[in-house]
């Protein structure tokens, strides 16, 4: 099995909205995405460790890949979650978790 966490990759910048549109298969809405982006990226990054440069999360694949999780979440439910009924995705909670794993260890 691959880790994820730590799979080769080419250099990252994240996500941006036009990577979220080719994901979501829409047109348009970039400044609804950029914000849904911005948005992801710090509720991923402060749950795991706000102490840890931006930058250095957008280098995991596993990270860019819970940003787009999450702002597919938040841009397919932006009513339903003014009601707080709807939970985080699982699969967004899972990858969290993989990369506190992997940022917590010693040298990794």
């Amino acid at each position: 099995m691959v880790d994820e966490t730590n799979a080769p990759r080419a250099p990252s910048t994240g996500v941006t909205a036009e990577n979220m549109q080719d994901y979501l298969a829409i047109d348009g809405d970039d400044d609804i995405l950029k914000e849904l982006i911005a948005y992801a990226e710090e509720d991923a990054r402060g749950s795991i460790d706000s102490s840890i440069d931006i930058e250095e999360y957008r280098k995991l694949t596993i990270f860019n890949q819970a940003v787009r999780t999450l702002v597919d979440f938040n841009y397919y439910n932006r009513g339903a979650l003014s009601g707080q009924q709807i939970a985080y995705p699982k699969s967004y909670q899972y990858m969290l978790n993989k990369i506190r794993w992997k940022v917590g260890k010693p040298n990794g």
